[in-house]
């Protein structure tokens, strides 16, 4: 791949994205690499958990402008309100089961930081900024703003969507859309591992029911639980439920297989 580089190491993955010479802007070649990676991760049983970060001096910068068309009235944005989606990426409504630890410096605006909102653990090193400039260009912080909303209070997102004004790592952290603030990028590459690698050590099939459990919680309280219940009886059917138990009866640590 060109401009995403991929690497595996045990049951964790991590994802690159790499066009540092344009702060890891996407043009389209790299967007789609960049999916491709996920579905990937997302087929590969061996990964249980990735991080997702940028070299260079950003995260991502979002859409390179310049080498993408300007949204408008091409054939992507015409047609009904009703077009079926093709669930390819994040903004097409695809969700991953895998978790996703971002390890995030300098820039994660616009796209780049819907990116970091796809992830579900976000962590910062001290000179990053973030930032949903797309209405200064008269350009939409869709997804962004269909999940920032949901992440931070709602004046908090509201400032950051309608401004379009950049906000730091210490107000990130403040209004809950990061875990932590590090002090530079290698502090927050070396804490998104340590992260994964707790994540990894769990019952894998457990992390992602668990996972997707989170995702609906907002629906009614009758469906999720029905949800809950359903994942928890499959749960409880697979292998790895009876070496958990007998990893805690034994005082070890359990071996999970993923099955």
């Amino acid at each position: 791949m060109e401009h995403v580089t991929y690497e595996k190491q045990g049951h964790i993955a991590q994802l690159t994205l790499s066009r540092p010479e344009k702060l890891n802007a996407f043009n389209a070649k790299m967007q789609d690499e960049i999916w491709q990676v996920m579905h990937e991760i997302e087929a590969d049983d061996e990964v249980r958990a990735a991080v997702v970060t940028g070299s260079g001096r950003a995260f991502c910068t979002g859409a390179d402008l310049i080498q993408l068309e300007r949204p408008g009235l091409t054939d992507e944005h015409r047609g009904s309100f009703w077009s079926q989606l093709d669930y390819s990426r994040h903004d097409q409504g695809w969700e991953m089961s895998k978790p996703l630890v971002a390890a995030i410096h300098g820039y994660a605006v616009a796209g780049g930081l819907e990116l970091a909102l796809f992830c579900d653990i976000r962590v910062a090193a001290e000179d990053t900024k973030f930032g949903c400039p797309e209405v200064k260009w008269n350009i939409l912080h869709g997804y962004g703003a269909s999940r920032l909303t949901t992440m931070v209070p709602m004046s908090d997102a509201m400032m950051m969507l309608l401004t379009g004004k950049f906000i730091d790592s210490a107000e990130a952290y403040r209004i809950g859309l990061i875990s932590k603030v590090l002090e530079d990028h290698a502090a927050a590459m070396q804490e998104a591992h340590r992260i994964a690698g707790d994540i990894a050590k769990n019952g894998p099939q457990a992390i992602r029911f668990t996972k997707q459990l989170a995702q609906r919680g907002r629906y009614p309280i009758q469906d999720a639980m029905r949800i809950y219940q359903e994942y928890q009886r499959i749960s409880l059917a697979m292998e790895d439920a009876k070496e958990g138990n007998a990893a805690f009866a034994e005082r070890r640590d359990p071996v999970y297989r993923g099955i």
